[in-house]
């Protein structure tokens, strides 16, 4: 599933963000400007990638003569974003479950359906009407049948219930933000109508999509794109957010219990210990982020008392790749413990 908006769609609303944009100020006092800013003349910024946008929207965020153009910029960020999870995602085959039912109460997702004879013919409860002929002579039988006598087979998707809590705080902005939102859109764009849970965490928990929540891609991308970095780490906080839409999720998937994805560094600034927490979980996948060794241990606890696995994440730019591989875990069915 790609983003609907062609390239020609793109460049447009790219000339409408800058067309009208004025000199940026070097003086004023009341905002901030990165150094490489400082000397970039409103201009070049006609000549930057999408990519390059994404990767410095809280950047421009900060700029008060860009206000008006904030949403534009946001808008730039999410397809771009989008654009590469749809790269790194390729074509991934969705598992499928084959199904019985009868014919009245066949989803309008089915696929492959098919008539089955047997169970018709074994469990539909078929009228049959004795008509006599006027002279008392032999009987005729007139079955009438409805959808509700008729069993089909058929497949459809299997549904996967996911929750994710990812690490907001100041380490996270830029590159990383943007890299991370591609990690999220892969998942999404694999899963887009499944009960999906996103918590984004800094000095508090911040729910994102309740997993029973239907938004678009790219508006969940922007509301990720817009979480304010702080510079606290509650990761306990992260995690009891998690613990509370898995309930959310679990009923959405009907029952299935529901995979939990953590991204975090391991590193925790704010709140206790959260390892008490993690056997609390039917699955949980750490993803752990940066090359630190101080904080592995704790993921190693997390993941192990979470009845899932660790995967180390030593370069933020190989996250997206990362995330399809637990992509791909999911759809075999390998997530679920």
């Amino acid at each position: 599933m790609k983003p609907n908006n062609t390239l020609l769609d793109r460049a447009q609303i790219y000339r409408s963000v800058f067309d009208a944009t004025p000199p940026l100020p070097k003086s004023d006092p009341s905002f901030f400007l990165a150094p490489e800013v400082l000397d970039q003349p409103s201009a070049d910024l006609q000549g930057m990638s999408s990519w390059d946008i994404a990767t410095r929207y809280h950047e421009f965020k900060s700029i008060r003569s860009l206000r008006e153009k904030w949403k534009y910029l946001r808008r730039i960020s999410a397809l771009a974003i989008l654009d590469k999870a749809q790269e790194i995602l390729g074509s991934v085959v969705h598992p499928m479950e084959q199904r019985l039912g009868i014919l009245s109460d066949l989803p309008v997702y089915a696929e492959n359906t098919d008539l089955d004879l047997d169970e018709t013919l074994d469990h539909s409860p078929l009228a049959v009407v004795d008509i006599l002929d006027q002279d008392g002579g032999s009987s005729l039988l007139d079955y009438s049948v409805t959808a509700q006598d008729i069993w089909m087979s058929y497949t459809v998707r299997r549904r996967q219930s996911l929750v994710f809590s990812v690490d907001t705080s100041l380490s996270m902005t830029g590159e990383k933000l943007a890299l991370t939102a591609v990690a999220l859109a892969v998942v999404l764009l694999e899963f887009p109508d499944d009960p999906i849970g996103i918590v984004a965490f800094e000095n508090e928990a911040k729910v994102l999509k309740n997993p029973d929540e239907k938004i678009s891609l790219q508006m969940l991308i922007e509301r990720f794109l817009d979480v304010p970095a702080q510079g606290y780490t509650h990761l306990e906080e992260g995690i009891k957010a998690a613990l509370r839409l898995v309930q959310i999720a679990q009923i959405g998937g009907q029952g299935k219990p529901a995979s939990v994805v953590l991204l975090t560094d391991g590193k925790y600034t704010a709140g206790r210990d959260p390892a008490y927490l993690a056997c609390r979980f039917g699955h949980l996948v750490v993803l752990k982020m940066g090359a630190e060794r101080a904080s592995l241990e704790l993921c190693r606890e997390l993941a192990r008392k979470g009845h899932g696995v660790l995967h180390e994440v030593d370069e933020l730019e190989s996250l997206p790749r990362v995330m399809y591989g637990v992509v791909k875990d999911l759809l075999r069915g390998h997530s679920i413990s």
